[in-house]
């Protein structure tokens, strides 16, 4: 017997086959055909951290007009500017949105770096921008790994 994480796992990896990007909530709820309890919202949730664990895509939180045009956009009755997570392969979202990533392995590590250097120098070059968010430096993500190991060691 297959667990709920499995099922879930399984219906996401499905999704990420036909979109680049799709929301983990929205995927649950069409697998399901009805709103999910708190349970399999978590559930869910652990299907996705552990497809981004593997690699297969990136964990990232976006609001749903950031999903692109292509993504399973929830179209929930609450606020409509709510962010979500969401699974993506699309490497234009991860290099416009790298702060948003929530969990993604080394293999993402060049396109998130690439889309923190560009938030850098769009900050650099934005007076606004840069009186807003001083002193922001875009930290590559390996030598994060090894300034937190280090701090945990």
């Amino acid at each position: 017997m297959t667990s709920m994480t499995e099922t879930v796992q399984q219906a996401l990896q499905s999704a990420l086959a036909g979109r680049d990007t799709v929301s983990i909530r929205s995927t649950l709820i069409e697998m399901l055909g009805r709103d999910p309890s708190k349970t399999e919202v978590s559930a869910a949730h652990r299907a996705a951290r552990r497809i981004a664990e593997h690699g297969d895509a990136v964990l990232i939180s976006l609001l749903p007009d950031q999903a692109g045009a292509d993504a399973y956009v929830p179209m929930s009755r609450g606020p409509r500017r709510q962010a979500s997570n969401y699974l993506t392969v699309d490497e234009k979202i991860i290099k416009d949105l790298p702060c948003r990533v929530e969990l993604a392995t080394e293999k993402w590590d060049a396109i998130i770096d690439e889309g923190m250097r560009l938030t850098q120098q769009e900050i650099e070059s934005d007076p606004v921008l840069s009186a807003f968010l001083p002193g922001w430096k875009a930290e590559p993500r390996a030598e994060k790994r090894a300034r937190l190991a280090a701090d945990d060691g």
